[in-house]
C-alpha cells in the first residue's frame, strides 16, 4: 500500500509571530497561544488585557493613578509574573512621566486604553533590559522555543529563530496613523532615560538621534518635543568629527533626516562612523529602509549608530513593509522587535478610523469632474459646519477643525513625453476645479442645488446600476437650509466665507511661500486669508507648470509671506481648510484620492 504523503507545512501569518507582544502578554498569565475565541471569532493573543481595560474611563483618579492601572490591577491573573508591586511601580513611572510632558502644554494629553498599554509594555521590557539582559535573553528564548513546537505541531513553519544578545535593543511600536506614535515616543524617551541613568549606559551614550524621512517631519517634531518640554536640536552636518565635540547622552534629542546618513561627510550628508554606535535612536517612519537598495543603505546606518546602543522604531505599516521586503530575516528580526500592535484594523475597530465609498463611474472623468468634485467639497463643508454648530457635543472626542485633503499621484508633468508633458498633474486638475468654482457663481449655484435634490440623472453621478452615488450624504445640509431658508446661493456664500475664508469668490491666487521650497499658498483674490495649502517637494516646478497651462482665472503670484504655513494647519484656528498631500496632523480630514487617470475614485 503506497504511503499517503505527509502535508506540506503552511507558512504562519506575520501577524501571529509577534513573540515579544506575545512573551509580555504572557506575564500576566495569559497564554498566548491559547485558541481564544468570542464566538466563532479568533481573537488575537493580547485580546484578554486589553478587553480588561479597554472599556475603562480615560484619564487618572483623586490619588493620580489611571482608572486603566486600577482595573488592571483589580483582575491582576493568579499566575501573572508582574507584581502588584512591579505593576504600581511602572504605574508611577508613566504618570511622572505623563505629568512630565503635560507640564507646559494648555491642553493636557490624556492616554486612550491602547497607549497607556503600549507604555506599560516598554516599562516591562525596559525594566528587564537594564536589571538583568541575561535573564531577559533566556526568557525570551524559553518562549520563542515553546512558540515554534506549538505552530510546528500545528502544521506551520514560523521561521522564527533564537534570540541572540545583540537582538535586544530594539523595540518597535506598530502603531496606526493618528494614534499617537509621536506622544509614545516622547514618553519612551523619557523611560528609556529613567532606567538608563541607573545603569552604566548612562555614562556610554553618546547621544540620543530622532531620525525622520524629510525635513518638514523634523520640524514638526522639534515642535512637538518643544510643547512636551524635551529639548530637541537639529544635528548639524558641518561640525566636523562629532564624537569629539562632547556627548549630549540624554540631555537632548538630535534630530536628522535619514537622507542624510552616509559613509562619507558632504555638504548635506553625515558620516555614520562620526556619530559612533553607541546612540539611543528613535526612527519615524521607521519602514523606509527596507524596500529599494539605497533605502537598504538608510537600514544599515541606523543599525550601525545603535550596535552598542539602542532604538526604538515607529510605524504603521511594518507588516507590509516586511511582506514587500521578502527577506526571511527582515521578517523574523521585526516579528522579535515588535512590542505592540495597534495596527490600522484594531484602530478602526475601534472606532478611530476612517469610514470611506469607493465609486465606479460609468462614465470618463473628465465629463464628470466638475459634478464629482463640487461634490466633494459639499461633503467637506458639511463636516465644517457640523463642527461650528455642534462641536460642543463632540467635546469629549478633543476634535479639532477638519481639513478637506486631496491625493494625487502625480504634481506635475516636467518629464516624458511630449503629450505627457502637455497632461495636466493630478493637483493641476484640483486647481483647475477650484478656480471654475470661484469663477462662475450662477454654474456652481445650479450645481450645488442639483446635488442636493439628488438629481444624479443631470450631475452623471450614478453608480453602474443607476443609483445616486451620493445619496443621502447632505442629510445636515438639506435640515440646515430648510431651517434658515436658505437658497443654494445663500448656501453657496456661506461656502465662500466659511472655506475659502472671501465673500464673494473671484480668481484663485496660488504663491509659493518665500523661505519655504516646499509650499504654495492658495486664496481668493486678495483675501486677507489664505484658504489652502499645497506642500510638495518641487514647489516651484508646479507653479511653473500651473503658469505655463494658463489655467482660467488663476494668477500665480509671488508671495511676501515668510513663514511656513504648514506648521501652523495643525491648530483650528488655522485659516487652512485644504491641504494637497497629506501631512501628518490632528485635525480630521475628509480625504479625495484624485485618481484621475483610472477608472475608479474614493471620497
Amino acid at each position: 500500500m503506497a504511503k499517503a504523503k505527509a502535508k506540506k507545512a503552511k507558512p504562519l501569518p506575520f501577524g501571529h509571530k509577534l513573540v515579544l507582544n506575545q512573551w509580555i502578554v504572557s506575564l500576566f498569565g495569559f497564554d498566548p497561544l491559547k485558541d481564544h475565541k468570542d464566538g466563532k471569532r479568533t481573537l488575537r493573543p493580547m485580546s484578554p488585557i486589553a478587553s480588561t481595560v479597554k472599556d475603562v474611563p480615560e484619564g487618572m483618579n483623586a490619588e493620580n493613578l489611571h482608572h486603566f492601572y486600577r482595573e488592571l490591577d483589580i483582575h491582576l491573573q493568579q499566575g501573572s509574573q508582574v507584581t502588584r508591586e512591579d505593576l504600581l511601580r511602572y504605574e508611577h513611572n508613566i504618570v511622572s512621566h505623563t505629568l512630565a510632558i503635560n507640564e507646559k502644554r494648555q491642553r493636557p494629553i490624556i492616554w486612550k486604553y491602547y497607549q497607556w498599554l503600549s507604555l506599560l509594555f516598554a516599562e516591562i521590557y525596559l525594566d528587564r533590559f537594564f536589571a538583568d539582559r541575561d535573564a531577559l535573553h533566556e526568557q525570551l528564548n524559553a518562549y520563542v522555543d515553546s512558540f515554534n513546537d506549538y505552530w510546528t505541531q500545528a502544521g506551520y513553519v514560523t521561521g522564527i529563530t533564537s534570540y541572540a544578545v545583540e537582538d535586544l535593543n530594539k523595540l518597535c511600536l506598530q502603531n496606526a496613523t493618528g494614534s499617537g506614535k509621536t506622544l509614545l515616543m516622547h514618553v519612551n524617551f523619557l523611560q528609556f532615560r529613567h532606567y538608563a541613568e541607573a545603569s552604566p549606559l548612562k555614562d556610554d551614550l553618546t547621544r540620543t538621534i530622532l531620525i525622520t524621512p524629510n525635513e518638514s517631519l523634523s520640524e514638526q517634531h522639534r515642535k512637538e518635543m518643544k510643547a512636551s518640554d524635551i529639548v530637541a536640536e537639529r544635528l548639524l552636518t558641518d561640525s566636523g568629527d562629532l564624537l569629539s565635540t562632547g556627548k549630549s547622552g540624554m540631555r537632548q534629542v538630535d534630530f536628522t533626516e535619514v537622507t542624510k546618513l552616509g559613509d562619507q561627510d558632504g555638504p548635506n550628508t553625515i558620516a555614520v562612523r562620526n556619530l559612533g554606535d553607541q546612540n539611543l535612536l528613535l526612527v519615524d517612519e521607521a519602514h523606509r529602509g527596507m524596500g529599494s537598495q539605497e533605502e537598504r543603505g538608510w537600514f544599515a546606518s541606523r543599525a550601525r549608530l545603535s550596535a552598542k546602543g539602542f532604538v526604538f522604531e515607529y510605524s504603521a505599516t511594518l507588516k507590509e513593509a516586511v511582506s514587500a521586503a521578502k527577506r526571511a530575516d527582515i521578517e523574523a528580526s521585526y516579528a522579535r522587535a515588535i512590542l505592540f500592535d495597534y495596527s490600522y484594523r484594531y484602530f478602526y475597530e475601534d472606532g478611530y478610523g476612517k469610514d470611506y465609498r469607493i465609486f465606479n463611474l460609468p462614465k470618463t472623468y473628465s465629463e464628470l469632474q466638475f459634478s464629482y468634485l463640487t461634490a466633494c467639497l459639499l461633503t467637506f463643508y458639511q463636516q465644517l459646519k457640523l463642527y461650528e454648530d455642534k462641536g460642543g457635543s463632540y467635546a469629549h472626542y478633543n476634535l479639532e477643525k477638519p481639513l478637506w485633503v486631496f491625493v494625487g499621484s502625480s504634481v506635475t508633468k516636467a518629464t516624458g513625453t511630449k503629450a505627457e508633458k502637455d497632461t495636466v498633474s493630478d493637483v493641476g486638475k484640483i486647481i483647475a476645479f477650484l478656480a471654475a468654482f470661484l469663477k462662475d457663481r450662477v454654474a456652481s449655484t445650479a450645481q450645488i442645488e442639483r446635488l442636493l435634490k439628488g438629481n444624479a440623472k443631470e450631475t452623471g453621478l450614478l453608480d453602474e446600476n443607476g443609483g445616486d452615488i451620493f445619496a443621502g450624504s447632505f442629510v445636515y445640509l438639506q435640515h440646515l437650509m430648510a431651517a434658515e431658508k436658505w437658497s443654494a446661493d445663500d448656501l453657496l456664500q456661506d461656502i465662500l466665507l466659511k472655506l475659502f475664508q472671501s465673500k464673494s469668490g473671484g480668481q484663485l491666487s496660488i504663491a509659493r511661500i518665500k523661505g519655504d521650497e516646499n509650499e504654495i499658498m492658495l486664496r481668493v483674490g486678495q483675501a486677507d486669508e489664505p484658504f489652502g495649502l499645497i506642500n510638495v517637494g518641487d514647489a516651484s516646478g508646479l507653479a511653473t507648470h500651473i503658469a505655463d497651462r494658463k489655467f482660467d482665472n488663476v494668477a500665480v503670484l509671488d508671495s511676501e509671506f515668510s513663514e511656513t504655513l504648514f506648521g501652523q494647519i495643525t491648530s483650528s484656528s488655522s485659516p487652512v481648510n485644504l491641504l494637497e498631500p497629506p501631512r501628518d496632523c490632528r485635525r480630521p480630514f475628509g480625504l479625495n484620492y484624485a485618481a484621475m487617470g483610472v477608472s475608479s475614485s474614493m471620497a
